[in-house]
């Protein structure tokens, strides 16, 4: 922790040295808005993977949902203090909660009420100190990866999240702390203290995913965690990022007591970049994770209560992940109507190296081709269609096809 601590104040200090005026807010005094997306997926394979020795059997299926719909609203109680807000709706329905009853012999106890999630993603205050430095203090938004940072439906090709994130890290991940925020001519940095990782809820399938505490009511700080961004725009019409995040989570399990000579250290970098000269967008993300105590970890895991919701399976000492997306902008008027053919490329293992004589699935092992088109009515709406090939341990495994449309919108509505 000491460590962490004095990496803390090293970039603090190098966030005070580097410092240059934030611009302001693009409203006076409130604005409310949001964004949301309507998903029609047609699949040829069946949603089990693991039961036949040659992956997903042959299946015609087809679904449409609701994945996401997100308000958010923003008020300015002053020049100088900043509340920011934003609620998100999934798949239409209410959620779930887990809660530890001790004097029912230390068991979980589940009240379910319906489908989906109805989730808080931010919550918070930002104070201006003066026109270098600002910070915030609630729940936000973990910028780790390159669509965290940009998680908002039109923001990206595809007409669902990236595959190679989504199956390693939260997406959205938001947690409650502390950051600082600071930029110099075209350096941008941020730190943050955050609410830690729960160790129960790593797995094969999704590493440290799953791991956001929000099972249950009440979220734990006893291992917290550090974050950092940090974006250089030297280069004309070129984005360049890296992230990362690391933190111990064992401290925030329900019973830490089974894991008290354990860390559970996460640490996880990535690095990304944008391209985008108005005709030309690319987009290329890479992750790589990792994870003390996997083996430990994963024996203890398999004990844990059957009532819980975790998947109880082993977890990799290592995750690796990365993409890229190459789009071209063809505009059909001067509205912001736009068409834009893209190709996407995505690698991803949850369990890329393993610790011990533990087994690393192959099946795990996936990459996927997509190829498609967004059409842009504007800027702030847009269709889109795309045709997916995913490859299960590089083709030792039954190939699967996915054709997905899309309807997505962002904006706000009202500001004054």
């Amino acid at each position: 922790m000491k460590s962490y601590l004095k990496l803390f104040t090293y970039f603090f200090m190098f966030s005070l040295y580097t410092l240059n005026a934030y611009g302001q807010e693009k409203f006076t005094k409130y604005r409310f808005g949001g964004y949301g997306e309507i998903l029609f997926q047609r699949m040829d394979y069946s949603a089990d993977r693991y039961s036949n020795p040659s992956g997903a059997e042959s299946e015609k299926r087809a679904s449409i949902t609701l994945p996401r719909i997100v308000f958010t609203f923003d008020y300015k109680f002053s020049d100088d203090l900043i509340l920011g807000s934003e609620i998100e709706f999934e798949y239409g329905g209410t959620g779930s909660a887990l809660e530890l009853e001790y004097e029912e012999a230390g068991e979980y106890e589940m009240e379910v009420e319906k489908a989906g999630e109805v989730v808080l993603e931010q919550l918070h205050l930002t104070k201006i100190f003066n026109p270098y430095l600002r910070a915030t203090i609630g729940h936000m938004i973990i910028p780790v990866g390159i669509t965290n940072r940009q998680h908002e439906s039109i923001m990206y090709f595809g007409t669902v999240r990236p595959e190679s994130e989504t199956s390693i890290i939260p997406l959205t991940w938001h947690e409650t702390g502390i950051a600082l925020h600071s930029n110099y001519k075209r350096w941008k940095a941020s730190l943050y203290l955050v609410n830690g990782l729960d160790a129960n809820g790593f797995s094969s399938a999704y590493w440290i995913r799953d791991a956001k505490q929000g099972i249950f009511e009440n979220v734990k700080m006893t291992d917290p965690a550090f974050v950092y961004r940090v974006e250089n725009k030297s280069i004309r019409n070129l984005r360049l990022s890296t992230s990362g995040y690391i933190g111990n989570s064992t401290g925030n399990t329900q019973k830490p007591e089974k894991m008290k000579d354990l860390d559970g250290r996460v640490t996880i970098f990535s690095g990304d970049l944008e391209y985008n000269n108005t005709k030309l967008i690319v987009r290329a993300n890479a992750i790589y994770g990792d994870l003390s105590d996997s083996y430990e970890i994963s024996t203890i895991n398999k004990n844990v209560s059957k009532n819980i919701q975790y998947q109880r399976t082993n977890v990799a000492k290592n995750a690796l992940a990365y993409g890229a997306e190459c789009g071209y902008v063809f505009r059909t008027n001067k509205s912001g109507s736009k068409i834009i053919p893209f190709l996407i490329y995505e690698y991803y293992n949850s369990m890329e190296d393993t610790a011990g004589d533990m087994f690393a699935d192959a099946r795990f092992k996936r990459d996927i081709i997509t190829a498609g088109f967004n059409y842009y009515l504007n800027p702030q709406v847009a269709f889109k269609a795309d045709y997916s090939h995913r490859r299960i341990a590089m083709g030792n495994y039954n190939s699967e096809n996915t054709i997905g449309l899309a309807l997505v919108y962002t904006g706000w509505f009202l500001q004054k």
